[in-house]
């Protein structure tokens, strides 16, 4: 269905859009949003002058946390520092704040304050009582309950959500300009940052052209300049991701491997396009006990997230496509184990679930309760992860047939339509025709009645939906002009990320389930939002904001990332391979 409407695209003129929401119009060689365009000027080169709407407007309000080691223990998580940067010929300064006590600013003070151009703001922190107590004891016990040693103590950082501070606590160290240091030894504190910093504002030109060469890659043949070079942008960043060890690396600034970001796009079309790669890179995520890392997520990694399991999926597809019976007998341990670990540890007997944090959306204070703590998101359970369970041991009962082992085939495919029977009993809403996005509570479940973009494709996908089921899901899923939200509706005044968020590696599989319920308008609206993102930035984008469909760069966060290498890359491949005109191999 949407492959012909797509090749119908061959008799347009440049004058004709394929495609016009809203917000932005879709031409074979450009896509239009207000007085920005984004331009296909061959197949392998695009060009854009968007500019970010971000460059217009700064809150003055800042959020901050402090670091020891450049860990997260200052303060329980949710709990942050608040400030109003408002600068006197150019500069602001912070109250002396003693670490671990909360400093809180006035929200409706903050109302309209803008935070001006080149801000030269000083930070300063009072870690007296740390080393009052290195001096005394030999330690310092944070409010978290994290025990410091004197000799292990190395700085103090500052974490937060204006440019240049970083939320990535992993990466604080990296950052030497993020680092206190207390000069005059008075146990005082201080650096000195320059916020909304006019050098590093976004927009202007922004330009791509090829510059791998993708001659040994699936080439593309599509009836539009922008398809081809679209196309070609994602071969071209795909060729980026791959590491000299040949693994996919998770994005420009995150090296090394992670579990669901690899496993995702493997699915998508790595699988296809780079199995070998595609093997390496699993493999770099098996411990030496034969189990899948969980490596990242709430409380530290496994079991408060579990999504883990999104691996044996992936590892199957490389299977069906390279048809190899060894790296079958490979894998076929590994899913066992986890599997096994993962009944012991996240399944709840009561209702037949599986326990854990929403698959990919890591960062718990945008999709959860600010009450919930890590022991509250183990025991919730989500759509997404459920229905990645329910298809690994589909997938795990296959690949036990195929290796002669019947019984054990018969009793995971037993287990696989148990959790399917739970997933329909207790998180499915008729009234709202999808799924809910989670179950949580101390000790009685509630559904929040929010939609999950790629825990409902995934449902679709896997079979987990009935044909009725998918037919409602792909209708009825909330869709904002620029594209399917991670969820829906959005957490107030909580910053975009997975939060008023559009993923495009999400998106891609929203229009795989859209295509699958048979809603042609939801394949279109969602291709158009890759395409948008794609033409208009002149590169794969990790996520963008849901409302504005503005990228959204943060120094923790980069844009090209975890999405974008290899998902967004991946899910532009799997458009093209699905719903392309035509795939040369």
């Amino acid at each position: 269905m949407c492959a012909v409407c797509l090749s119908s695209c061959s008799s347009l003129s440049k004058q004709d859009s394929i495609l016009t929401t809203q917000k932005y119009k879709w031409y074979s060689d450009r896509i239009v949003q207000g007085n920005y365009t984004g331009k296909a000027l061959s197949g392998t080169a695009l060009e854009s002058n968007y500019q970010s709407p971000v460059n217009l407007y700064k809150p003055a309000l800042i959020h901050f946390k402090f670091a020891i080691n450049g860990k997260d223990n200052e303060m329980p998580s949710g709990q942050d520092h608040s400030f109003i940067c408002k600068a006197i010929s150019g500069k602001s300064e912070t109250p002396v704040i003693k670490f671990g006590e909360l400093l809180k600013a006035d929200k409706k003070e903050a109302d309209g304050v803008i935070l001006q151009q080149n801000t030269e703001l000083t930070i300063r922190l009072d870690m007296r009582e740390m080393l009052k107590a290195f001096n005394s004891q030999g330690y310092y016990v944070t409010r978290t309950g994290q025990k410091i040693y004197k000799e292990d103590f190395k700085g103090v950082y500052v974490a937060g959500d204006a440019d240049p501070l970083i939320w990535d606590f992993d990466n604080l160290v990296n950052y030497p300009i993020l680092q206190l240091t207390d000069e005059d030894g008075d146990g005082i504190y201080e650096t000195r940052l320059t916020l909304n910093d006019t050098s590093k504002q976004r927009g202007g030109i922004f330009q791509w052209s090829l510059k791998n060469d993708i001659s040994a890659c699936p080439q593309l043949k599509a009836p539009t300049k922008l398809e081809n070079a679209i196309y070609n942008l994602a071969l071209d960043e795909m060729q980026n991701a791959i590491e000299k060890d040949s693994t996919l690396r998770t994005g420009k600034e995150w090296p090394g491997v992670w579990t669901r970001d690899v496993s995702y796009s493997i699915i998508l079309s790595m699988a296809y396009m780079q199995p070998k790669v595609s093997m390496n890179s699993l493999m770099r995520k098996v411990n030496s006990r034969g189990r899948i890392i969980q490596d990242t997520g709430t409380g530290g990694a496994w079991p408060c997230s579990s999504d883990r399991m999104v691996w044996a999926i992936a590892a199957y597809e490389i299977y069906k496509v390279t048809g190899d019976q060894q790296w079958l007998k490979t894998i076929y341990p590994i899913i066992k184990n986890s599997l096994e670990d993962d009944f012991e540890t996240v399944y709840n007997p009561r209702n037949g679930l599986m326990m854990g944090e929403s698959s990919f959306i890591d960062w718990r204070e945008q999709s959860y309760p600010r009450w919930m703590q890590p022991a509250d998101i183990y025991q919730s359970e989500c759509i997404g992860t459920n229905a990645v369970h329910y298809q690994a041991l589909n997938v795990f009962s296959h690949i036990a047939k195929l290796l002669g082992q019947a019984e054990v085939s018969k009793q995971y495919a037993q287990k696989a339509l148990a959790l399917k029977e739970a997933i329909n009993k207790n998180l499915w809403m008729a009234d709202k025709g999808y799924y809910a996005q989670y179950l949580y509570g101390r000790n009685n479940y509630i559904k929040s009645p929010k939609s999950e973009s790629l825990g409902e494709a995934l449902a679709v996908l896997f079979d987990v939906a009935s044909p009725e089921q998918a037919k409602q899901v792909t209708e009825n899923n909330p869709i904002v002009p620029f594209g399917a939200p991670i969820f829906y509706p959005q957490i107030a005044d909580m910053p975009p990320y997975h939060n008023n968020a559009v993923w495009p590696f999400v998106s891609s599989y929203w229009m795989h389930a859209s295509a699958k319920g048979g809603n042609e308008a939801g394949v279109m609206q969602t291709i158009g939002s890759i395409y948008r993102a794609a033409a208009l930035f002149c590169t794969n984008k990790e996520n963008f904001v849901a409302e504005s469909g503005d990228f959204w760069v943060h120094r923790s966060i980069p844009a090209i990332c975890c999405g974008a290498y290899p998902a967004t890359s991946a899910s532009l491949i799997a458009y093209f391979s699905v719903f392309g005109s035509e795939i040369i191999n």
